[in-house]
């Protein structure tokens, strides 16, 4: 496994999208608002939009027509192509694909060493 410095923990805005270079990959992070820091591939599975256009928000759902809740529980990662949407927790896909699929993102291991984020490849 390879250790890659990717950016300082201070450049990295609550639920925001920074995207980095670890070694060849292109990948995208996000600090949540309880400090943790994800890192995500920065393509979407699905048509491989990059990632790093996308955004954050608050899960919104709906069980009727014209009744949309949000909850504030589950950050999503936004395709900015499709509007697909990834659990920051998981990084699975919200809801399934036109062939019922979930997809989800390749997760990347991250550390925090003194102010320098590390991504593990």
């Amino acid at each position: 496994m390879a250790r890659h410095t990717v950016c300082r923990l201070k450049d990295l805005p609550v639920g925001k999208i920074v995207p980095a270079n670890a070694g060849r990959a292109r990948i995208v992070l996000s600090r949540t608002e309880t400090g943790e820091v994800k890192a995500f591939a920065g393509r979407c599975p699905h048509q491989g939009a990059h990632l790093e256009f996308g955004c954050i928000s608050d899960l919104t759902q709906a069980e009727r027509p014209n009744e949309v809740s949000v909850d504030k529980s589950c950050s999503v990662l936004r395709c900015p192509w499709h509007g697909f949407e990834f659990s920051l927790a998981t990084g699975q896909a919200v809801v399934a694909d036109d062939r019922g699929h979930f997809l989800k993102l390749r997760r990347y291991n991250v550390e925090i060493d003194g102010d320098d984020v590390v991504v593990v490849t």
